[in-house]
């Protein structure tokens, strides 16, 4: 496998700012990039590339064509650099770390953009790069085979076949005076939370001291995010607690991190601390990943449980995933650091630019309390009415028989600025002092400002059986991130 050529799966594949305490900078799309920066990048992470049973070819869900997308926006806007914050082979197969490296050499040949400036590669495992036996199997059943084509079997031989160059656990970067520390996923297989995802950091940092300019923003890359960062303490995919504790001495740090696919327009994707933390969301399948928000017992009526039974009942499927490809263009000022992230299905800008003001330590305008305090609620249009229907609908326990169903037609909540319609709160009450709260997460947040599914009427869908059959109100309230809540609308039925 590892012979094949790079050839067949690229072939195969078809700024005068206001700064002030506790504010957020966010303005138009670009406006913040007036002069050259010091320093520009991609960011991307969990790109997950695969290949097809028999490892003859990329599976035709998994392929590159989005990632050379992005690597070309990345080039046609100047970047330095680009990052991966792991996950760029989805079952950990050495042919799948080579189409990586096809679709870079395509779009850099010789590490090269057009006009001849050096592009460097900040790429690091992930927990899909480094541990995936069992997505390995299916592609190559016989375990010889399969031993033989893991990246795990020998890192070193596969990523110097890929990207002809040494690879290391951790690995120090320079690009035009600004340092990247690469932290590569190196240990076991993902738990979800308090990730061990590699040994030896806290050392390897002690090695840096001397090395490492501290005086102005450095880039610390690994793949889970540093815990109680970036979207709040219940998200998924955090570690176990190790980096917080190193970049807490460094307030010029800047971490990126992936691994929970939770969406860039969730504005918790940005945290300030004793350091900055960014999520880099995922160019595969976007999540709408919201925990501190809101809780329910059966979760989400358009996303899984734990408990399978309680899914069963529900009469909404899973969200859908795979229309939403997210990265960010990160621009380096001697001021500021200016985010523009991006929607690379559509091409279009996901939200306002964010400018976080330098030097770090003087303000944090992306502190979480002050942000939260200062958050607006979404609100429904002047007028906005709920309309409820009796419809024929499928149970995800039973989709082939039609159950009687309640469809709500909620209409698209407004944003404020971060106030973007998060989760759509349903309050259901009845005869006898019956009440039930369900929820859904909002499709449409995980896509541009500007794209229709933003703005168009949200569907929520619930079985009759699960509610009074009669004299029946319905309440509906939007959330955003920040757990602000709108003024409900209501209809009885």
């Amino acid at each position: 496998m590892h012979n094949m050529t790079r050839r067949f799966f690229i072939g195969g594949l078809t700024s005068a700012l206001a700064i002030g305490p506790r504010r957020i900078f966010a303005v138009a799309p670009g406006a913040a990039a007036g002069g050259k920066p010091a320093l520009s990048f991609g960011l991307l992470s969990d790109i997950h590339i695969a290949l097809a049973a028999g490892g003859k070819s990329l599976h035709p869900t998994y392929t590159t064509e989005v990632l050379v997308k992005a690597f070309e926006w990345f080039r046609d806007n100047g970047a330095d650099a680009v990052v991966i914050a792991g996950d760029m082979a989805h079952c950990g197969l050495g042919g799948e770390l080579m189409a990586v490296a096809d679709a870079w050499f395509k779009v850099f040949p010789g590490d090269k953009a057009p006009d001849g400036r050096h592009v460097e590669r900040v790429f690091v495992f992930g927990n899909h790069d480094w541990s995936s036996p069992g997505r390995a199997k299916a592609v190559f059943p016989d375990e010889a085979e399969r031993k033989a084509n893991l990246i795990v079997a020998d890192p070193k031989k596969w990523w110097r076949e890929a990207f002809h160059e040494d690879w290391s656990p951790f690995q120090l970067r320079n690009v035009n005076g600004y340092d990247f520390v690469c932290a590569h996923w190196t240990n076991g297989g993902c738990r979800g939370k308090n990730e061990v995802f590699t040994k030896g950091l806290k050392a390897y940092y002690e090695t840096l001291k001397g090395k490492l300019d501290t005086s102005k923003p450095f880039f610390h890359v690994q793949h889970p995010h540093p815990k109680g960062t970036v979207h709040g303490d219940g998200v998924w995919g955090q570690d176990d607690g190790t980096t917080p504790s190193i970049l807490s001495a460094y307030q010029n740090a800047v971490a990126f991190s992936g691994h929970s696919h939770t969406s860039l327009t969730d504005e918790r994707s940005i945290w300030q601390g004793a350091f900055t933390s960014v999520g880099c969301a995922t160019l595969r399948d976007v999540s709408l990943n919201m925990p501190g928000v809101i809780s329910m017992p059966d979760g989400m009526e358009n996303t899984k449980t734990p408990k399978k039974h309680d899914d069963a009942s529900k009469a909404m499927g899973v969200l859908a995933r795979m229309d939403c490809k997210q990265g960010q263009l990160v621009r380096v000022y001697g001021d500021r650091i200016v985010f523009s992230r991006r929607e690379f299905v559509t091409a279009a800008p996901l939200c306002d630019d964010l400018v976080m003001p330098l030097p770090a330590a003087e303000r944090r305008p992306f502190e979480f309390a002050g942000r939260a305090a200062a958050a607006k609620p979404p609100k429904f249009p002047e007028g906005a009415a709920l309309v409820v229907e009796k419809k024929k609908g499928a149970l995800r326990g039973n989709r082939k028989a039609k159950v009687d169903v309640w469809e709500l037609t909620i209409p698209a909540a407004t944003a404020e600025k971060s106030a973007r319609p998060a989760i759509y709160e349903v309050t259901v009450k009845g005869p006898k002092d019956f009440t039930k709260t369900l929820g859904m997460t909002s499709p449409g947040m995980r896509f541009p400002k500007t794209d229709p599914r933003n703005c168009a009427p949200e569907v929520f869908r619930v079985a009759c059986s699960r509610l009074p059959a009669k004299g029946v109100t319905f309440s509906v309230s939007a959330l955003s991130c920040w757990g602000r809540r709108s003024e409900p609308i209501s209809a009885t039925v």
